[in-house]
């Protein structure tokens, strides 16, 4: 009888996790809240609440820790999320492969990624990827580092390229490299000759910073506060191109990559000089996807290149 019963619950969690109340409930992972989740499906508030309280029901375990300002999964909440997504990736896969059948499927690799990536290195690598393997489209769309790494987490995009400071929940890292970061500035500046420079040699300069939400932000903030020395920019902007403009037009100093500003430094127009205190920083560059999810043969094609390109650049 017990073993009847069992396997009655069983049966019906498998039954309801195939419903729509996953839907409702992975919008509330993804907003923190039930009004949130609802504006998001265009449903009332009550009928989300509903469709949350009939899963707990079901699976018989609560599935989010009400808090005051929002709800947070439980671990279970977690481990549904994460079922969640992974079949929704699945579904839309099985659904291109069927298209595929009829000559119909249109092969979107949709992709998040930092701003630094928009530029020059990611519309190279797209180009050369449809000319010498496969007529893929693309969608791409540009955020912080955080934000890329949870357009990832909640299976908004097949791929993030973006930096991180360590492992990431739900996550998979396909490709991981150090990611060193250089003070930029114009050919004409007066540091321009020195084989490296002290970040206190910079601060006699004015400084064009990233915006706040940055990786690199964050790290020149832990520096500062770390060696207690003041750090003020002249310029704060989210867009590299804003940062590089200002520099080459003045003696401010801003940080990069080497990998974003390739171009620039190979036209001779600026100077990447080494940090030493930057340098040993543990920031990598990555690209993620998400955890336990079963890649199909074009997405994986496409990580394989794109590591190719980013092993020979930051080699």
């Amino acid at each position: 009888m017990e073993h009847s019963a069992y396997s009655h619950r069983s049966i019906m969690s498998a039954r309801i996790l195939q419903e729509a109340a996953v839907r409702y409930f992975l919008e509330v992972v993804n907003t923190g809240s039930v009004a949130d989740a609802a504006s998001r499906l265009n449903v009332v508030p009550s009928a989300v609440s509903r469709q949350i309280a009939r899963l707990e029901s079901e699976l018989g375990t609560p599935l989010f820790v009400r808090q005051s300002r929002g709800m947070v999964p439980s671990k279970a909440g977690e481990m549904l999320a994460a079922y969640a997504r992974r079949s929704q990736l699945d579904a839309e896969q099985i659904s291109l492969e069927i298209d595929a059948l009829r000559g119909e499927a249109e092969r979107t690799i949709r992709i998040a990624c930092t701003e630094g990536f928009s530029a020059a290195f990611l519309p190279r690598a797209m180009a050369e990827f449809r000319r010498t393997v496969a007529p893929a489209s693309f969608e791409v769309v540009l955020d912080t580092a955080a934000g890329v790494t949870q357009r990832v987490r909640e299976a908004e995009c097949d791929i993030g390229l973006t930096f991180s400071f360590g492992p990431e929940k739900d996550i998979q890292v396909a490709f991981a490299a150090p990611s060193p970061i250089f003070a930029i500035v114009a050919a004409s500046h007066p540091l321009a000759q020195s084989a490296q420079v002290s970040f206190r040699e910079l601060l006699a300069y004015p400084l064009a910073l990233p915006g706040v939400q940055s990786t690199l932000h964050k790290l020149i903030d832990i520096y500062c506060s770390r060696e207690g020395v003041a750090c003020k920019s002249v310029l704060s902007s989210a867009t590299l191109e804003t940062l590089l403009g200002f520099t080459l037009a003045s003696d401010a100093v801003t940080f990069s990559g080497e990998l974003f500003v390739r171009p620039r430094l190979a036209s001779g127009e600026l100077v990447a000089l080494p940090v030493p205190e930057l340098t040993a920083s543990e920031r990598t560059v990555e690209i993620q996807t998400l955890a336990r999810r079963a890649l199909p043969p074009l997405l994986q094609a496409f990580i394989e290149r794109l590591s190719g390109e980013l092993s020979s650049h930051v080699d």
